[in-house]
């Protein structure tokens, strides 16, 4: 947690990432994800990390999740694509 110097609002700096309102460690959530990302399945990241299947699922969500959200927000602002049709 943080705290703004001026108005002495409380904020966590993990708000927007998939750390956000984690209990575990930020390296057994990267453990988690980086298991995933390479292909291991739900129940095999579970055991590999040591964490309930649940938990690997809940993190899955919640990243796909943000991920679509900045993925929808970079595209958006993206230049539109310059490239002229092939006739």
């Amino acid at each position: 947690m943080l705290r703004c110097s001026t108005c002495q609002a409380r904020f966590s700096e993990r708000k927007g990432t998939p750390l956000y309102g984690t209990r575990l460690s930020a390296q057994t959530v990267t453990a988690v994800l980086a298991h995933v990302a390479e292909g291991a399945g739900t129940r095999k990241t579970a055991r590999l990390v040591g964490v309930h299947r649940d938990t690997v699922t809940r993190y899955i969500r919640q990243t796909g999740h943000q991920a679509q959200q900045l993925h929808d927000e970079l595209v958006a602002l993206s230049p539109p694509d310059q490239r002229t049709p092939a006739r």
